[in-house]
């Protein structure tokens, strides 16, 4: 008996689908994986690193990246302050509202989370380079406005950090800080927020901004799964990073997964139905001597892994309509939406689609 576990998915992208309702279905690995197109976001030049979540009956997206001016025409990244606000239960042609607020400053490529009622936004960058400062955003339904507040800052600054909540822990791991990427991870108890964050033992392996934290079961009761990333610039393919781990939050102990099939700099990891993660596009590196030669015409990969976290191993199942790094993954419910993203260096993409999946 198949069991529907329902992802809700939003890419952006330049290179459309037909009109209506355009979907593809793949079924590898026992999954079946549907695509389904919804409005676009965040206007026609799309956003990277946008913090996402859900409070009361609203999906939030706020900050982010891009580029005005193509890079290649030697604009310069700018950084965001909207806030767009969309109903969960929203018919498929209603688009996206910009908030009356904003965030305190244009900023993006951090992490976030849906907890405490709201969207909780991690560190990230403003343009002068990695910040510290966790930001809550709230919607309020008797206001119909954001509500925005801060949360205890990080330990230190930290760009492009990767986080998840299991029970009140609000658990941290890597990003970029002011120098160098961070080899750290931190947790926060939400309930008792005001005590402060507590630095937990690394991983085993190289430091990394641009790596996937989410929770997994596993024979030995549910970890954490982290992997991804990059250690800095970019030499080569080799420095995409494949290295996983599994941390026991009991136990307090990291130990070795399977690699990953290929790096994934800023994927997108989904704790898709007992013991399975799905990984969405991220960066790999690929053809990484003729990158600069492609120019626009560059993509980033788009197929979609699945991690299975009782027999730790790996299969390919399904492909994504355009591949993306950086996206924001929002769960709703049962389902998922990841918004925004570069599908090439430099350019953001205003696509929005649907990800259905059924497991067995």
């Amino acid at each position: 008996m198949i069991r529907p576990i329902k992802l809700l998915v939003i890419l952006m992208s330049s290179t459309l689908l037909p009109d209506g309702a355009a979907q593809s279905a793949h079924r590898a690995a026992g999954l079946a994986l549907r695509w389904e197109r919804l409005p676009d976001v965040a206007g026609p030049t799309g956003l990277k690193g946008m913090y996402g979540g859900v409070s009361g009956d609203r999906v939030l997206l706020a900050g982010g990246s891009n580029f005005p001016v193509p890079q290649r025409a030697g604009g310069r990244k700018q950084f965001h302050a909207a806030i767009y606000v969309r109903a969960i239960d929203a018919r498929p042609d209603v688009g996206w509202t910009s908030a009356t607020e904003r965030l305190p400053d244009g900023r993006g490529e951090g992490a976030s989370v849906t907890a405490l009622g709201g969207v909780v936004a991690i560190g990230g960058d403003d343009g002068t380079g990695p910040i510290a400062d966790v930001v809550l955003l709230r919607w309020n339904a008797a206001t119909g406005r954001v509500d925005v507040s801060a949360l205890p800052q990080l330990p230190e600054p930290a760009g492009n950090a990767a986080a998840t909540v299991v029970g009140p822990w609000l658990y941290v791991a890597g990003g970029m800080g002011r120098a160098r990427s961070l080899a750290t991870f931190w947790r926060l108890n939400l309930d008792t927020s005001a005590s402060g964050w507590e630095t937990l033992a690394a991983w085993p392996g190289p430091p990394r901004f641009g790596g996937m934290l989410v929770p997994v079961d596993t024979p030995a009761g549910l970890h954490l799964w982290w992997a991804g990333g990059i250690e800095g610039p970019a030499r080569s393919q080799q420095d995409y990073l494949r290295d996983a781990y599994l941390f026991d939050p009991r136990q307090r102990r990291w130990r070795r997964a399977a690699t990953l099939p290929r790096g994934a700099v800023l994927g997108s990891a989904l704790a898709a139905g007992p013991g399975r993660v799905v990984v969405l596009g991220g960066s790999d590196g690929h053809d990484f001597a003729q990158m600069r030669e492609q120019g626009d015409r560059y993509r980033l990969p788009g197929d979609v892994l699945a991690y299975d976290g009782h027999a730790d191993r790996w299969a390919t199942v399904g492909a994504m309509p355009l591949g993306v790094a950086g996206a924001a993954v929002v769960p709703v419910g049962a389902r998922w939406w990841v918004a925004g993203g570069e599908y090439s260096p430099g350019l953001r993409t205003p696509q929005v689609h649907v990800l259905e999946i059924n497991a067995p």
